[in-house]
């Protein structure tokens, strides 16, 4: 990066450089003749990429900015103006070393989402599991993800249970339960359990290759302002130069043509433009928002509505246990979560830590760990518990249990999901004892936050 970022301003530092002596070097009389060699060197280092760029694009017959700054520099030179030619030119070269700083700054993004696209699968193909590159994967073949492997395809489960950290397509801060029938997404990342999936969306066509397809998109695209600079250098540049011409033929002064290429040339508008996006992005992200380019910074002033992630966003994407639910009369809030936090005592599962947090701050005793510890993918925990069977998970789980004991369950866990938790059962010896329900911790500031939108002019925000 550091490389990247000294070539791209080696440029505009040398021609700022040899101004700067040009400048100090004329304070001098005696020098004079030095200081316009060293000028004219400045004018030269800042304005051959541009030269060469103008050339360029009249080698496909378009004229630009460019061009004109080309012509503007050279007549500046002949009719002696060597500050006007060095000071055009480092201008354009200040505006073109902004533009890639603005690309740089949404090129990062994109290479955190290839980042986690996977390189390999393992399908299954005439009986035998076969490691190839993920793009080689044939629509309908049955992919293999195994524990803490990533989905390196689109597809739909056709056999195993599982858990997908999914936060890199969704969002969702915790993984999700998988089981047959369900989709998954290329790229997100299996946490517990074995999936057999079949493919439905391969290399450019999974969720993941389309979502950095438009981040591509997004860096490509240019901000209003900037598309019309360029329609306007379009007409602008031919007319400058006819005019200048035209000038020197009906006032046969050479001179007074030159300066007004000159005096035609818009450094300070154009190099405004990416200097004021640079400045935007890079304010925006010091204050913690991602801008894609220059067409999204100008859009944002036109802004009404707002659309919110909740995860991180409004909450704090760590979950904590919001309720405990006593459904047995002879057991307390307190001995419910005492019974799951022992279960869990030893289980790797995401929802197994605000449970022990959660015992650890109401000042139940959870020590010691269990005897028998079983996870069931897709379902929760089994465990045994000084010498007692105890289950804790979402509805699934209740299966294993007998009809009857699992009403008042089935009913709590519905209203907390309702309430917008996650509810895990409790049970004990084959008896549904209790529900908790888990929930994102709401940020202290969301509120403030959204008064903020308010105050900004935002006439509505909502929740995604």
């Amino acid at each position: 990066m550091t490389n990247l970022l000294g070539r791209r301003w080696t440029v505009p530092a040398a021609s700022g450089v040899l101004i700067a002596i040009s400048l100090l070097l004329g304070l001098t009389t005696q020098r004079g003749q030095l200081a316009n060699a060293v000028m004219l060197a400045a004018a030269v280092v800042a304005g051959a990429p541009v030269a060469l760029k103008a050339w360029r694009a009249l080698s496909v017959k378009v004229i630009g900015i460019d061009l004109l700054v080309t012509v503007a520099a050279g007549g500046a030179v002949v009719i002696g103006e060597y500050w006007e030619a060095a000071a055009v030119t480092f201008l354009f070269a200040v505006g073109h070393a902004l533009e890639a700083a603005t690309l740089d700054r949404t090129r990062s993004a994109l290479a955190e989402l290839v980042a986690v696209a996977p390189d390999t699968a393992v399908v299954l193909r005439a009986g035998e599991q076969q490691e190839v590159p993920a793009g080689a994967v044939k629509i309908g073949e049955t992919v293999l993800i195994k524990n803490g492997a990533k989905v390196p395809v689109d597809g739909e489960i056709s056999g195993g249970t599982g858990a997908l950290e999914e936060s890199s397509i969704t969002g969702e801060s915790l993984p999700v339960d998988k089981t047959s029938g369900d989709k998954v997404f290329a790229g997100t990342f299996l946490t517990s359990g074995f999936l057999q999936v079949v493919a439905t969306g391969v290399g450019a066509d999974t969720t993941l290759a389309r979502i950095i397809h438009r981040v591509e998109e997004a860096q490509d695209a240019k901000a209003p302002t900037q598309r019309f600079m360029d329609r306007f250098s379009a007409w602008y540049t031919p007319g400058v130069i006819v005019l200048a011409a035209a000038m020197g033929l009906v006032t046969r002064d050479v001179e007074l043509a030159l300066t007004l290429l000159v005096i035609g040339c818009p450094g300070a508008l154009v190099i405004s433009i990416p200097v004021s996006i640079v400045a935007g992005i890079g304010r925006a992200a010091r204050d913690g928002l991602l801008v894609k380019g220059g067409e999204y910074l100008e859009t944002a002033a036109r802004i009404d509505a707002v659309a919110l992630d909740k995860t991180g966003t409004l909450t704090r994407g760590r979950p904590k246990v919001a309720r405990v639910v006593a459904l047995a009369s002879e057991y307390s809030q307190a001995e419910v979560l005492a019974w799951a936090a022992r279960a869990e005592a030893a289980s790797e599962h995401p929802l197994a830590r605000p449970v022990l947090e959660a015992a650890a701050d109401e000042g139940v005793s959870a020590r010691g760990l269990p005897e028998v510890t079983e996870p069931i993918p897709g379902q929760g925990i089994r465990a045994v518990v000084d010498g007692n069977e105890v289950l804790v998970g979402n509805a699934r789980l209740l299966e294993r249990l007998p009809e009857g004991a699992t009403r008042d369950g089935r009913q709590e866990a519905s209203r907390l999901a309702r309430a917008g938790e996650t509810p895990m059962l409790v049970a004990l010896n084959g008896r549904v004892i209790g529900v908790i329900g888990v929930a994102d911790e709401l940020r202290e500031d969301a509120a403030e936050m959204v008064k903020g939108l308010h105050a900004a002019g935002i006439k509505r925000v909502v929740m995604l």
